[in-house]
C-alpha cells in the first residue's frame, strides 16, 4: 500500500479530491439517510465518528485517501499511463468496475425482518438498523460496525464499497484482487487487467 504522508494531507489538491470523491459517491445514489443519525454513530467505535474538528474527522479524510485512491478513480491523476491504448485499458476496467462492482450501501433504521449479520454472522433482530449493499441483495445486512473491507477490516468510508464473490472491499483492495499495485507510485499495474476483470465476472 501506498504510504500517506501529512504533506499529502495538506496538499489543497488532495483536500478538493477528496470533498469531490464524496460529492461524486454521494450523487451517484439516492442515500437513504432518514435515520436518527446520532443512533447509527452510536453503534460505531467512538474514535471514528467523523464529528467536526475531532480525530474521527481527520480519520475519515485519511481513510478516503487510502481507500479510494485518486488514481483508481481517474485517468487524470494517473503518472505511468505511457499511451492511449493503456488509457483506453485503463478507462476500460474503471468504466467496467462502476458498472459491475461499486455502489454505495445505504443505513436501514428499521429492517422489516430478522436477517443474519453477513460479516459476524450475529442476529439483526426486526426493526433494529443495519447496513444494506443494494448489489448483494436488499435481504443482506450488517451491524453498522460490520460494514468493513473484507482484505483490511476497516470501515467502509461513507459507506462506499465494491463486491466481489459475495464480499465487499474499499475499492483499493477490490482493484488488488485484479493486479497488483506499484509499491513506488501506488497505481494498479495494466498488464492482463481487463482479462482477469472478465474472468471474474463470468465465475
Amino acid at each position: 500500500m501506498g504510504l500517506l504522508t501529512e504533506s499529502m494531507l495538506d496538499d489543497a489538491a488532495m483536500i478538493r479530491f477528496m470533498s469531490e470523491a464524496s460529492s461524486i459517491f454521494a450523487a451517484s445514489r439516492h442515500i437513504k439517510w432518514n435515520i436518527d443519525v446520532e443512533e447509527y454513530m452510536a453503534q460505531l467505535p467512538n474514535h471514528i465518528v467523523p464529528r467536526v474538528n475531532s480525530s474521527g474527522e481527520k480519520h475519515r479524510e485519511k481513510q478516503l485517501l487510502t481507500q479510494l485512491p485518486r488514481q483508481d478513480l481517474s485517468v487524470a491523476y494517473c503518472r505511468h499511463l505511457g499511451n492511449q491504448t493503456e488509457r483506453k485499458v485503463y478507462e476500460e476496467f474503471i468504466n467496467a468496475r462502476n458498472e459491475i462492482a461499486l455502489d454505495i450501501g445505504y443505513v436501514a433504521a428499521n429492517i422489516p425482518k430478522s436477517m443474519e449479520c453477513h460479516k459476524c454472522s450475529g442476529v439483526l433482530e426486526r426493526n433494529e438498523m443495519a447496513v444494506v449493499a443494494p448489489k448483494l441483495g436488499e435481504s443482506t445486512g450488517w451491524h453498522p460496525a460490520c460494514f468493513t473491507c473484507t482484505t483490511c477490516e476497516q470501515l467502509l468510508v461513507d459507506l462506499t464499497y465494491c463486491v466481489k464473490d459475495d464480499q465487499i472491499y474499499c475499492e483499493r483492495h477490490y482493484a488488488e484482487l485484479h493486479k497488483p499495485r506499484c509499491a513506488a507510485c501506488d497505481e494498479v499495474r495494466l498488464d492482463g487487467l481487463i482479462d482477469l476483470l472478465v474472468q471474474s465476472i463470468d465465475r
